[in-house]
């Protein structure tokens, strides 16, 4: 079902750690009810400075991940994490389509002529809709206190505070901040009144000024109402809504900003 590809120093923390850490997040799948059918392979990157990312291997899959992610709190959250996302695209579900995917952001990149850095934050603003929907699973999973608790700390840490001034980036900033707290709100574990991650957006967004508050609140609620039982052309039509929103922003010019450039 699954296998390790370590080396040298690393092979004997793969196969004490790794070995142990899948098969127990496989387990916890299955029993789930989100088997993946399909041979799961695991690797070891050291360059990576994000702790990594699932990829196709013909029939089979490839989890790449960082060395420090061994020793990670999150390791199990992120194993599960890659293995929503391989159990989705074995399933066909709409938001793991290449096809639809490639469709909809190559013709939105097209038409509005989009530079590389802009095509980049388009790409990780999918990704944030993408990954809300594989959460699904993981919160369904790790559902005592304490993953509870990791996982409100893990998103806090994407919060950002202050806008950069380059309209493109804080138009992915805003994606982010509208990712982190959708991913709480739509499991109930988000209070915005007053905790920490409240205030800080709370700062973000009037720094940025303009229509920040409103573009939030609309990305927030796209991103915490997905569905992962939408059917090819809804998740066309909701993707291709929320990407142009994304574009709107990067290009809109925000008086505000010009004393941060």
């Amino acid at each position: 079902m699954y296998s390790i590809r370590g080396c040298n120093v690393m092979a004997k923390r793969l196969e004490d750690s790794l070995n142990k850490s899948l098969f127990w997040a496989l387990e916890r799948m299955q029993e789930a009810g989100y088997p993946v059918t399909n041979k799961v392979t695991l690797q070891v990157d050291p360059s990576l400075r994000f702790m990594g990312y699932a990829k196709q291997d013909g029939p089979h899959h490839v989890i790449v991940m960082a060395d420090w992610a061994l020793d990670s709190e999150m390791l199990g959250g992120f194993l599960l994490h890659e293995l929503s996302h391989i159990y989705h695209t074995e399933k066909g579900t709409a938001s793991h389509r290449s096809d639809i995917i490639h469709e909809v952001i190559d013709k939105i990149v097209t038409r509005e002529g989009l530079t590389q850095k802009e095509t980049q934050y388009l790409i990780d603003a999918f990704n944030h809709l993408q990954n809300i929907l594989a959460d699904d699973i993981v919160f369904e999973i790790m559902n005592s206190d304490r993953e509870a608790k990791q996982v409100q700390k893990f998103f806090a840490g994407w919060i950002s505070d202050h806008p950069s001034g380059d309209a493109a980036l804080d138009a992915a900033l805003l994606a982010r901040n509208a990712f982190a707290t959708a991913s709480l709100k739509r499991r109930d574990l988000f209070d915005g009144t007053e905790d920490e991650m409240s205030a800080r957006n709370k700062q973000f967004l009037s720094i940025m000024g303009g229509n920040s508050e409103k573009d939030f609140a609309n990305l927030e609620h796209l991103l915490a109402g997905a569905r992962t039982d939408w059917e090819p052309e809804q998740f066309r039509k909701a993707l291709t809504a929320y990407l142009e929103n994304i574009v709107s922003i990067m290009r809109r010019k925000q008086e505000s900003w010009g004393d941060l450039r």
